[in-house]
């Protein structure tokens, strides 16, 4: 009975040993892991950040932390290989513990700048070819800040032809960008503001130009605006605002036509025919307004006989052009436009000259009244 209980607690020793001895065998000769790393965390600008990556079965296998932005598009950074780190900021720091077969790699982040954003990789290096890995993110809030490369200043379509208005931004939360027009005018889609990147217009009409903001917000900070100007280039329109002129002999008349244009166009006045240029019976000036208007003006001094007839006013740009016409014919009262005198210092000779226009004017009624 003694020689049996020797012989059972030999087995088991014997057997407890081989299990000891098979545990640390498969213990050296199990893969690393990452048994935990920190849930996403999201923080404040100023805020700190504490990063942590578990190792089992670490071993002699080198450990690091590596960062890249959210979409990965860019260039990963290393933070750190090892229990050193490859960033010299001291705003980064790298606690590093290791009990039996286990590690504990912790970063930690202070004072966050908006920058720190992104995801941070905990990488087991298991040889040249292959690691193990494991992220988390970091997500910053901070304001909104619409992104230059992403949209232009100034867009230039055609009359008719469609647009397509950019804005994109980055921030935390994200943010979300609406569209307006200056003084809230209607937008040509309908309503006085529009939600989305992209702001769409079908079949541009001239009264499309102008001025449109997009404004990025997310409730961090202040929000971001920036103004994109619309050309929408359309052919002259011509208006004559006194198609039929009259004027006495040797006065001075003033024939005038609007042009809307865009681009600016190139106007030029014609006489049976003929192109009328600054010199000589004749004065040209152009005068600029708003909403891409010009006003063109002759002013043709001392009107003689060859002067009456039909005016034409050209205007042309890259759209296209335009013409409109007018009439300028006698008349035996001379039509004086007062508001264009010039006083001199003491007034004197200019009232002579309204005093003996007006006596004219007059002296012609009363003989047509009595003949």
């Amino acid at each position: 009975m003694w020689l049996l209980r020797m012989n059972l607690l030999l087995i088991i020793t014997l057997l407890s040993v081989a299990l000891t001895l098979s545990n640390a065998q498969q213990a050296s000769t199990a893969s690393p892991s990452i048994v935990f790393i920190s849930p996403e965390q999201i923080k404040d600008i100023g805020e700190q950040v504490t990063l942590n990556c578990s190792i089992a079965n670490v071993k002699n296998y080198i450990v690091g932390w590596q960062k890249s932005n959210r979409d990965r598009t860019k260039e990963s950074n290393i933070i750190s290989l090892g229990v050193q780190l490859a960033v010299t900021e001291d705003r980064f720091r790298l606690n590093f513990t290791k009990e039996n077969n286990a590690a504990n790699y912790v970063l930690e982040i202070h004072d966050i700048v908006n920058t720190d954003a992104g995801l941070y990789e905990c990488q087991i290096q298991v040889n040249s070819t292959s690691k193990i890995t494991k992220t988390v993110e970091l997500q910053v809030r901070h304001p909104p800040m619409l992104l230059e490369n992403q949209h232009t200043n100034t867009l230039t379509k055609a009359e008719g032809e469609d647009a397509q208005l950019v804005c994109r931004a980055e921030g935390y939360p994200r943010p979300t960008i609406s569209w307006r027009r200056e003084y809230n005018a209607i937008l040509p889609i309908g309503g006085q503001t529009f939600t989305g990147n992209e702001l769409r217009l079908n079949g541009l009409r001239r009264e499309d130009r102008g001025t449109y903001y997009c404004t990025a917000d997310n409730g961090v900070g202040r929000a971001d605006t920036k103004t994109i100007t619309l050309e929408v280039e359309f052919a002259p329109v011509i208006r004559v605002p006194r198609p039929k002129v009259a004027q006495a002999l040797d006065y001075d008349i003033d024939v005038e036509c609007v042009v809307q244009a865009f681009p600016a166009p190139a106007i030029s006045w014609y006489r049976d025919g003929k192109q009328i240029h600054n010199g000589g019976s004749y004065s040209i000036s152009q005068i600029g307004s708003p909403d891409d208007v010009t006003t063109s003006v002759v002013k043709i001094h001392s009107v003689a006989a060859e002067h009456y007839g039909d005016y034409v006013c050209k205007a042309t740009n890259k759209v296209g052009q335009a013409e409109a016409r007018l009439n300028l014919f006698e008349q035996n009262v001379p039509n004086i436009n007062y508001s264009g005198l010039k006083w001199t210092n003491d007034g004197t000779s200019t009232r002579k000259v309204v005093l003996g226009h007006m006596l004219i004017v007059v002296t012609t009624l009363l003989l047509a009244t009595l003949l």
